[in-house]
């Protein structure tokens, strides 16, 4: 009986109008999102942050006990940002002077907000400008933090807040041998002290002691508090959490930015703990005496010239009798999320799971120990993180050599039977179900279990996610140079096909529009052809349409990972010529067939005429 039309194999016409139709259905949906409900979605936002703004500024005096963060006093929008030399000028400053830091603390609410990191820079050029991370409030990237007490009690009087004028003891700078004091007096029968240290990298301990010398006692509430009025600048990449992170009774608390502009926050009660706001490679964070029971909060507050991004902490009440003085500690971590230093400043003050500030990832029972063994292997080749990469992946290729071996050999056999399974789809072209039964008879007959390729390779998937995820994380491959034209492990290749990698005098990927699909730089390249080779290993798809995608998916690959760090673009084309060589070693030592052998065989063979 002749074949179905209906049952026949799509043709290579079917296949193009296939692969257009889906095209053209890719264009609508993009193209619907991108102009009907984008436009929708921001003004449902705007909408939002009107009504945030509104219920704000309603609750801005509220009592503490109602909600822990009312009690801090709100900020203001600012019209038009200013200088960041005009805001530091505004008040006056104490100034910083440690090994890893620099900077100033203003006697204004004794705000932390003028602090740069010097150990790191903003590019690879020789005169670039050290990393700010702090900066004071007025300024386009204000993002400061301070401390302070609150009260329900009204014959406290005044308390100092973010806005209080504190007196400098002295005219010294701040340094790890020499730290400063600063009062406050409020005139109704209160007297604060604080002291402010620093250690010789990026940890601040402020201690405060408050004496009672009114006619009453008082009860106060210690807080703490830091405040973003910008994003960063970089877009999240998806990869990497930023925003709000914190631990609160040994749980880790986390919320990005895009999630509390969607009107998301967060309250928690613990003892101790500590919370903050992350960067990728840059943390600061509010960390209060351990044994301090409090409520911790994350939130936004929308303005009518911007959004404050806040964290904070507010501790239980504590009683101060007629003539008392009671005193408490508070510590600020700001500087870089380097884990040897999360480690010991963890260690030092008991905190739980301080090192988690980095983003382990799901996958962090793997990601943690392929850490630690890059920085062993960076240690041992003399810090070079590079070579550190390619000794790790060689180490991983090693252990996981037995799952790897299985699968291949799985796979190699099907791909030796790919012609006769081709022969079975032409044979039974109109029954699909004969298709099937036939394929499984070849099977039983070669003794192969066509799924026992898949379960080894499927293991090793969460292998493969820890150790993107731990050069995605790691601050040392940050400004870490490669050899060659790499001088940035953590940026893209810096070279581009279109100029033929640097030889024409001209930069393509400065072009408008087109620039950013240009930046195509050799590593890329160089992992697309791995990939490819590595492809040539497997079975071919005896679908049509699946072998076209499979062929065009190395190449899609280069364009995706043009724009990931060179680090990352390096350890997977070392690991795929690694896994090449293996299944290489493979083919040989059980006998199947290879690409590379029947390659070279090709020009073994002699020429008939």
């Amino acid at each position: 009986m002749a074949p179905s039309p209906m049952s026949s194999p799509p043709s290579t016409s079917d296949t193009k109008n296939l692969a257009i139709a889906i095209g053209i259905s890719l264009a609508i949906l993009l193209g619907f999102q991108y102009f009907y409900e984008a436009p929708r979605e921001r003004a449902r936002l705007a909408e939002m942050a009107q009504k945030r703004e509104a219920q704000a500024v309603a609750k801005a005096q509220t009592a503490p006990g109602a909600q822990p963060t009312a009690n801090l006093e709100t900020t203001k929008g600012v019209s038009t940002p200013v200088d960041r030399s005009q805001a530091l000028a505004l008040s006056q400053r104490i100034p910083i002077e440690a090994n890893s830091v620099s900077g100033s603390i203003s006697t204004l609410g004794a705000r932390f907000d003028d602090l740069v990191l010097r150990r790191y820079r903003e590019t690879i050029k020789k005169d670039s400008k050290a990393i700010t991370l702090l900066h004071p409030q007025g300024t386009a990237d204000g993002y400061y933090g301070f401390f302070g007490f609150t009260t329900t009690d009204p014959i406290a009087g005044t308390l100092p807040g973010p806005n209080t004028v504190w007196t400098a003891a002295s005219d010294e700078n701040l340094t790890p041998t020499t730290p400063v004091i600063l009062t406050y007096d409020n005139g109704q029968g209160l007297k604060f002290e604080r002291t402010i240290k620093i250690d010789g990298d990026y940890l601040f301990t402020i201690t405060d002691r408050v004496t009672n010398t009114g006619a009453s006692p008082v009860t106060l509430q210690a807080y703490g508090a830091l405040r973003r009025h910008a994003k960063p600048k970089e877009a999240p990449n998806g990869i990497n959490h930023e925003g709000m992170v914190g631990v609160f009774d040994g749980k880790l608390k986390l919320m990005d930015y895009k999630k509390l502009e969607k009107g998301e926050a967060l309250q928690q009660s613990a003892t101790g703990g500590w919370l903050g706001i992350t960067d990728k490679f840059w943390l600061s964070a509010l960390i209060p005496d351990q044994k301090t029971k409090l409520v911790g909060a994350y939130k936004v507050t929308q303005l009518p010239n911007e959004e404050v991004f806040e964290t904070s902490f507010i501790a239980a009440p504590d009683s101060l009798g007629i003539g008392q003085t009671i005193s408490n500690t508070h510590y600020l971590y700001a500087g870089a999320k380097r884990v040897s230093e999360l480690r010991s400043v963890g260690a030092q003050l008991g905190l739980a799971r301080f090192e988690d500030a980095v983003d382990w990832g799901m996958f962090w029972f793997l990601t943690k120990p392929f850490y630690a063994m890059l920085m062993f292997f960076n240690g041992l080749v003399g810090n070079n993180i590079g070579i550190a990469i390619l000794m790790v992946t060689v180490v991983i290729k090693i252990v996981t050599f037995p799952l790897v071996y299985t699968s291949y050999k799985s796979f190699a056999k099907l791909r030796d039977l790919a012609p006769k399974m081709a022969e079975i789809k032409e044979r039974f072209a109109a029954d699909v179900q004969r298709q099937q039964q036939e394929t499984m008879k070849l099977y039983q007959s070669e003794k192969i279990n066509p799924v026992a390729g898949c379960i080894p390779a499927l293991l090793q998937m969460p292998i493969f996610f820890a150790l993107f995820k731990v050069l995605s994380i790691s601050l040392e491959l940050r400004h870490a140079p490669f050899y060659g034209w790499i001088p940035d492990l953590s940026a893209k290749d810096p070279t581009t096909i279109f100029n033929l990698f640097g030889l024409l005098p001209f930069d393509p990927t400065a072009l408008p529009l087109i620039g950013t699909f240009l930046a195509i730089g050799a590593w890329p390249i160089l992992y697309g052809i791995s990939f490819w080779l590595l492809q040539k290993m497997q079975p071919t798809a005896t679908d049509p349409m699946q072998a076209q995608i499979f062929a065009l998916m190395p190449w899609i690959f280069v364009f995706v990972f043009a724009g990931f760090g060179s680090g990352l673009v390096i350890y997977y084309t070392w690991s795929n010529l690694l896994t090449i060589v293996q299944q290489y070693v493979i083919a040989k030592r059980s006998g199947t067939s290879n690409p590379i052998d029947e390659f070279f065989g090709k020009f073994g063979k002699k020429t008939v005429t």
